[in-house]
Formats: C-alpha cells, sequence, structure tokens
C-alpha cells in the first residue's frame, strides 16, 4: 500500500493539485461550508483516508452528497484528497467514475478536460469540455459553484484554442474572460498573443503594455511588453524585429532578471559570447545563489575555453546538488580540456557515472566519448560516440568529436562533411568556434 500524505481536516477544503488541474480548480463551495453536520462528516472520511480506508471514505461522502446535493459530487473530493497523496492514477480514475455516478455533474467532465489538455489529447479536451459546458448551462443546485465552474470553462476554454492556435477563438474567449471577470495581466498577455498572432502587431504590442501597467503593484510580475514581442517574433521567425525589441527591453529593463536571461541567451545564439558573458556576470551578481543563473555562466564559460571557471562554478553547483546529472556533465566537459591527470581522471569518473545511470542519453554519451578522446583512448571513445548516435542523427557537439576522431584517422574529406554538418544547425554548442577553425584549416 502506498504511503499516503495525511489530509488534515483544516485542509480539507483546498485539496486541488492534480497535474496542476485541481490546483486551479475554482469551485470550492465546501470552503464556507458552516453547518456542523457537514463538518463532521468530511471529518470522519478524512479519518477513514488517512487510514487508507478509501471504500468507507468513498461510502461517507456518497452518503453526505445524497443529503447536500449541493456540495461538490464525492468522487471529486476523492480525486482532490488522491491527488494531494500524489496518486495520480486514482485521481483520473475517480473523475472517470464521476462522470458515470453524477452524469449531470459539469466537474468531472471538466477536470478531465484540462487533464486531456495538459497531456495534449487535444480533441478528447474539446470534447468533454463541450460537455462540461453545456451541463453547466441547466446546473441549479449552486448558484456560487456554477458561477466559478463557468469561470473555469471560460479559463480552460482560452487554454485550448491556444493549442488549437484558434486565435480569433483565444481573443474572443479572453475578451469574455475579462468582461465577466475583470482585466488582469495574464489575461491580457493572453489576449496579446491572440492579437500578435492574427498580424496586429502594434495593437498586440499595446495590449501588453497595458499589461505591464497593471503590473505595476504587483511583486510578481510578467515580462516587460518588449520582451513578450522578442519572442513572438522569433516564434514567427523574424529575427530581425526579435532582436531589435529584446534590445529595447534591456535598455528599459536593464536590471530585469528575466530580460538579462533573454538577452544572454540570444547573444550565445549569435556567437555574441563575450556580450553574453559580462550580461552573465551582471546577472550572476543580482542573483549569485540561483542555480539556473550560475549555470548559464558557467555554460559560457564553456563555450569561451574558460575551463578554470567553468571548472569552479560546476564544482560548486555539484556540492549544492551532488544529484543534479547536468552539474556532472558540465564539470566533466571542464576538466577534461586542462592539462591534468588528476582532472581528466575525475572528468572521466564524472562522465562514465551519467552515461552509467542513464545509458540512452546522447548528451552524456557524446560527454563520455570527448574525454575518452582527451584520454587518447580513441578506439573506446569512437565506440561510445556511435553509441550516442544509434538513434540515427547526432547532435552538433557530437558531430564535431567524430570529426576530431576522423582527423586523427587522417579521413579529411569525412571530418570537413561532419564539421559541416554540426556547424549547419542553429543550436549553439561548446565547441562552435572551434569547429569553425578546424574547417577552415582542413579547407586550406
Amino acid at each position: 500500500m502506498p504511503t499516503i500524505v495525511k489530509v488534515f481536516p483544516f485542509f480539507v477544503f483546498f485539496l486541488f493539485s492534480c497535474f496542476c488541474v485541481l490546483a486551479q480548480n475554482e469551485t470550492d463551495p465546501l470552503a464556507n461550508q458552516t453547518s456542523p453536520e457537514v463538518k463532521a462528516e468530511l471529518e470522519k472520511a478524512v479519518t477513514a483516508f488517512n487510514a487508507s480506508r478509501f471504500a468507507d471514505t468513498l461510502e461517507i461522502l456518497k452518503s453526505l452528497y445524497a443529503k447536500h446535493p449541493e456540495l461538490v459530487p464525492p468522487r471529486i473530493i476523492l480525486a482532490q484528497w488522491f491527488a494531494k497523496s500524489n496518486l495520480g492514477n486514482a485521481v483520473k480514475a475517480n473523475l472517470e467514475m464521476g462522470t458515470e455516478e453524477v452524469p449531470e455533474d459539469p466537474e468531472a467532465f471538466l477536470l478531465l478536460a484540462e487533464i486531456s489538455l495538459r497531456q495534449g489529447s487535444l480533441t478528447a479536451a474539446e470534447a468533454l469540455l463541450y460537455q462540461a459546458a453545456d451541463k453547466v448551462k441547466t446546473y441549479s443546485l449552486n448558484p456560487v459553484r456554477k458561477k466559478n465552474l463557468s469561470r473555469s470553462i471560460r479559463r480552460v476554454a482560452t487554454d485550448l484554442y491556444e493549442a488549437r492556435q484558434r486565435w480569433q477563438e483565444m481573443e474572443e474567449s479572453v475578451n469574455l474572460q475579462i468582461k465577466t471577470d475583470e482585466p488582469t495581466p495574464e489575461l491580457l498577455r493572453k489576449k496579446g498573443i491572440a492579437v500578435f498572432q492574427q498580424k496586429r502587431d502594434d495593437e498586440a504590442k499595446t495590449i501588453f503594455i497595458e499589461a505591464d501597467k497593471l503590473d505595476a503593484a504587483s511583486e510578481t510580475k510578467g515580462l516587460p511588453a518588449d520582451a513578450v514581442m522578442s519572442q513572438l517574433y522569433l516564434l514567427r521567425g523574424d529575427k530581425e524585429n526579435a532582436g531589435k525589441a529584446l534590445e529595447a527591453a534591456l535598455a528599459a529593463f536593464p536590471n530585469s532578471k528575466e530580460v538579462l536571461a533573454l538577452s544572454i541567451q540570444a547573444r550565445v545564439n549569435d556567437d555574441r559570447l563575450e556580450e553574453a558573458k559580462q550580461l552573465a556576470e551582471k546577472l550572476l551578481a543580482e542573483d549569485p545563489n540561483s542555480p539556473s543563473v550560475k549555470r548559464l555562466r558557467a555554460t559560457i564559460a564553456l563555450y569561451l575555453d574558460d575551463y578554470p571557471t567553468a571548472e569552479k562554478l560546476f564544482e560548486e553547483l555539484l556540492l549544492a546538488d551532488p544529484l543534479e546529472a547536468q552539474n556532472k556533465n558540465g564539470l566533466a566537459l571542464a576538466l577534461c580540456e586542462q592539462d591534468s591527470p588528476e582532472k581528466l581522471r575525475r572528468s572521466l569518473a564524472y562522465a562514465a557515472e551519467n552515461v552509467q545511470k542513464d545509458q540512452n542519453n546522447s548528451e552524456y554519451l557524446g560527454t563520455l566519448g570527448w574525454v575518452l578522446y582527451k584520454a587518447n583512448q580513441l578506439e573506446q571513445a569512437s565506440n561510445v560516440l556511435k553509441q550516442s548516435a544509434a538513434a540515427g542523427q547526432i547532435n552538433s557537439a557530437t558531430a564535431y568529436y567524430f570529426a576530431r576522431i576522423a582527423v586523427k584517422a587522417g579521413k579529411t574529406e569525412e571530418a570537413k562533411q561532419l564539421l559541416n554538418a554540426a556547424l549547419q544547425a542553429k543550436s549553439p554548442f561548446a565547441k562552435r568556434r572551434d569547429a569553425v577553425r578546424l574547417l577552415n584549416e582542413l579547407a586550406k
């Protein structure tokens, strides 16, 4: 029997956390329940649930619902509690039973729609959402619950239209949310996305600026208008306007961590590594305890062949989180490039440990192959790199590693082909500049 997280009575009304769906559920008529009878029965149900007597829990909830049909149906309450206990399969199973036992109630259909949406099953999500919407129209047992269910349906509909890329319907859905609820920065940004995707760029930026103004009084702020526009332009494939918008965002918000991170990544993508380094150092000074920021700075150090700095930062990351494989991978790459037998030995140990734990990870196999190459174990390096490419497509770093082995074997033409393949990919990799230099040398 799996361990069950205890559900204490004073939390009984707030247990919505399945797949990040029940956590967002807005229908909770139990939260304001003052009836002593209802409270007593709920406490009995909680006690039974915490003792893993699930059948008894269900019977108590069914009996309570028979007397108080204005409450949330039994299976949905059970699903909430199973979600709190991280038992996802039991959550979905109870929601499915809820559609059978109380077919006139909208909520199980709505929650299943959102789960399907998050899992990418868009057709199922849409069908379930339409059923939930139809059932809400005729639901009359609890006006407050009906209002909250209607709000949730509008929210899920907006997300569905976005996933379907039905931008006009998404815009109309957001407008309805704003009209019936209230404008929020999140809603305005959703509307801005829908408007942008309909090629109304100036209008979209105006909406994003409006969202920024609503954000002004909030501690948690979203991306500023120009930064959002830059990301949307990138998705459209308009790199020129994306760059202009991002530079405008950086000029207006030079200390924004989010804008700095986007600006750093853009410079890495464009091979403007020295500029990326300066911004990364600024961001690290702003947020020195952030693992993601430190990892970004360490990665740029790798790209710039600054291996002592990369080693130092990856070691700090690994000390803070010894189980994080990406930190071991970065440290292995930094160590193997330095002229030290001891560091090469450590590098090999880290790389081999990663592969041992994740034998099908092409990135970790590529790193191990490169470390073996640096250790002059060419045959073993070649075998490991072949494992990395077993899926039929190799990444740029692995192509570069193969090219180095081909050069050692005197296979110049093969090395050129591999280097060209590595450089054709748009994604950055640590050895891009080395690959350019090597290709130029081989072309002479």
